[in-house]
Protein backbone atom coordinates (compact mmCIF):
# COMPACT_ATOMS: atom_id res chain seq x y z
CA UNK A 1 0.00 0.00 0.00
CA UNK A 2 2.49 2.25 0.92
CA UNK A 3 5.03 1.61 -2.47
CA UNK A 4 1.20 2.46 -4.46
CA UNK A 5 0.86 6.02 -2.11
CA UNK A 6 4.54 6.23 -3.15
CA UNK A 7 4.51 5.43 -6.57
CA UNK A 8 1.12 7.82 -7.85
CA UNK A 9 3.12 10.47 -5.49
CA UNK A 10 6.07 10.20 -8.55
CA UNK A 11 3.57 9.81 -11.19
CA UNK A 12 1.88 13.08 -10.22
CA UNK A 13 5.15 15.16 -9.52
CA UNK A 14 6.74 13.71 -12.79
CA UNK A 15 2.98 15.01 -14.86
CA UNK A 16 2.55 18.31 -13.07
CA UNK A 17 6.70 18.99 -13.70
CA UNK A 18 6.34 17.51 -17.67
CA UNK A 19 2.95 20.10 -18.09
CA UNK A 20 3.99 23.06 -20.21
CA UNK A 21 1.89 26.23 -19.10
CA UNK A 22 0.41 27.50 -21.94
CA UNK A 23 -1.56 30.53 -20.55
CA UNK A 24 2.25 31.67 -19.91
CA UNK A 25 2.22 35.87 -20.19
CA UNK A 26 4.28 36.91 -22.93
CA UNK A 27 5.73 39.73 -21.39
CA UNK A 28 6.78 38.23 -18.51
CA UNK A 29 8.76 36.31 -21.20
CA UNK A 30 10.37 39.22 -22.36
CA UNK A 31 14.22 38.66 -21.56
CA UNK A 32 13.40 35.03 -23.43
CA UNK A 33 11.90 36.33 -26.16
CA UNK A 34 13.34 40.11 -26.39
CA UNK A 35 16.70 40.08 -29.17
CA UNK A 36 18.42 42.62 -27.26
CA UNK A 37 18.67 44.52 -24.08
CA UNK A 38 18.20 48.57 -24.86
CA UNK A 39 19.42 51.21 -23.03
CA UNK A 40 16.77 53.19 -21.35
CA UNK A 41 13.97 53.63 -23.39
CA UNK A 42 16.57 54.34 -26.59
CA UNK A 43 16.41 50.97 -29.26
CA UNK A 44 13.80 49.47 -30.68
CA UNK A 45 10.53 48.00 -29.26
CA UNK A 46 7.89 45.70 -30.47
CA UNK A 47 4.65 45.47 -29.17
CA UNK A 48 3.66 42.06 -27.84
CA UNK A 49 0.34 43.11 -25.91
CA UNK A 50 -2.48 45.69 -25.78
CA UNK A 51 -4.55 46.87 -23.33
CA UNK A 52 -8.10 48.06 -24.45
CA UNK A 53 -10.55 49.33 -22.10
CA UNK A 54 -14.32 50.09 -23.28
CA UNK A 55 -14.02 53.01 -20.17
CA UNK A 56 -15.23 50.77 -17.26
CA UNK A 57 -11.68 48.90 -15.92
CA UNK A 58 -13.00 45.81 -17.17
CA UNK A 59 -10.40 45.38 -20.19
CA UNK A 60 -6.99 43.46 -20.37
CA UNK A 61 -4.05 42.59 -22.27
CA UNK A 62 -4.32 40.45 -25.29
CA UNK A 63 -1.19 38.90 -27.38
CA UNK A 64 -0.42 40.79 -30.53
CA UNK A 65 0.17 38.67 -33.54
CA UNK A 66 3.80 38.92 -35.29
CA UNK A 67 1.81 39.56 -38.44
CA UNK A 68 0.60 42.61 -37.14
CA UNK A 69 2.83 43.92 -34.48
CA UNK A 70 4.90 47.41 -35.04
CA UNK A 71 7.53 48.49 -33.67
CA UNK A 72 8.96 51.58 -32.22
CA UNK A 73 12.50 53.08 -32.01
CA UNK A 74 13.32 55.88 -29.93
CA UNK A 75 16.96 57.00 -31.40
CA UNK A 76 19.76 58.76 -29.28
CA UNK A 77 19.02 61.95 -31.13
CA UNK A 78 15.79 62.33 -30.03
CA UNK A 79 13.98 61.04 -33.71
CA UNK A 80 11.31 58.24 -33.42
CA UNK A 81 10.31 55.78 -35.79
CA UNK A 82 7.41 53.96 -35.93
CA UNK A 83 6.68 51.15 -38.01
CA UNK A 84 3.55 49.38 -38.30
CA UNK A 85 1.87 46.28 -39.16
CA UNK A 86 -0.15 45.13 -42.02
CA UNK A 87 -3.83 46.17 -41.84
CA UNK A 88 -2.66 49.33 -40.07
CA UNK A 89 -2.09 52.52 -41.57
CA UNK A 90 1.37 53.76 -42.85
CA UNK A 91 1.28 57.14 -42.47
CA UNK A 92 3.66 58.22 -39.70
CA UNK A 93 2.12 61.12 -37.19
CA UNK A 94 5.42 61.69 -35.09
CA UNK A 95 9.14 61.52 -35.92
CA UNK A 96 10.61 62.74 -32.84
CA UNK A 97 10.21 62.81 -29.18
CA UNK A 98 11.54 64.25 -25.91
CA UNK A 99 11.58 62.44 -22.59
CA UNK A 100 9.69 64.64 -19.92
CA UNK A 101 10.50 62.82 -16.78
CA UNK A 102 10.48 59.27 -15.73
CA UNK A 103 7.19 58.75 -16.36
CA UNK A 104 6.41 60.54 -19.64
CA UNK A 105 7.21 61.22 -23.00
CA UNK A 106 6.22 64.10 -25.24
CA UNK A 107 5.90 62.70 -28.74
CA UNK A 108 6.46 65.73 -31.72
CA UNK A 109 4.54 65.52 -34.67
CA UNK A 110 5.80 65.27 -38.06
CA UNK A 111 3.35 68.27 -38.73
CA UNK A 112 5.12 70.60 -35.97
CA UNK A 113 1.20 73.18 -36.84
CA UNK A 114 -0.17 69.69 -34.91
CA UNK A 115 -0.11 69.08 -30.81
CA UNK A 116 2.30 66.87 -29.92
CA UNK A 117 1.13 64.03 -27.67
CA UNK A 118 2.16 62.82 -24.17
CA UNK A 119 2.71 58.55 -23.93
CA UNK A 120 3.50 57.23 -20.45
CA UNK A 121 6.25 54.45 -19.44
CA UNK A 122 6.43 52.13 -16.73
CA UNK A 123 8.52 48.76 -15.91
CA UNK A 124 11.22 49.95 -17.46
CA UNK A 125 13.81 47.19 -17.76
CA UNK A 126 16.55 46.67 -20.79
CA UNK A 127 14.16 44.02 -21.74
CA UNK A 128 10.53 45.18 -21.74
CA UNK A 129 8.57 48.75 -21.23
CA UNK A 130 5.03 49.26 -20.61
CA UNK A 131 3.85 52.37 -22.86
CA UNK A 132 0.45 54.05 -22.15
CA UNK A 133 -0.84 56.20 -25.06
CA UNK A 134 -2.78 58.83 -23.11
CA UNK A 135 -6.45 57.86 -24.20
CA UNK A 136 -9.42 59.24 -21.83
CA UNK A 137 -10.30 54.99 -21.40
CA UNK A 138 -7.59 52.93 -20.41
CA UNK A 139 -5.25 52.06 -23.76
CA UNK A 140 -1.51 50.64 -23.31
CA UNK A 141 0.85 48.64 -25.30
CA UNK A 142 3.59 45.86 -23.49
CA UNK A 143 6.89 46.21 -25.78
CA UNK A 144 9.86 43.82 -25.65
CA UNK A 145 13.64 44.68 -27.15
CA UNK A 146 14.38 43.77 -30.76
CA UNK A 147 17.54 44.40 -33.20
Amino acid sequence: MKTTHLLFALMLILTVVACKNDGADPIDDAPKRAMKENNGLIGKWKIVEYLSDPGNGSGTYREVKDDVAHTIEFRENGEFVETKGQGQSSVPLFNAYKVLDDKRIELIPIDRSQPSHTWYYSELSASKVTLGYGCIEACSGKYIAVE
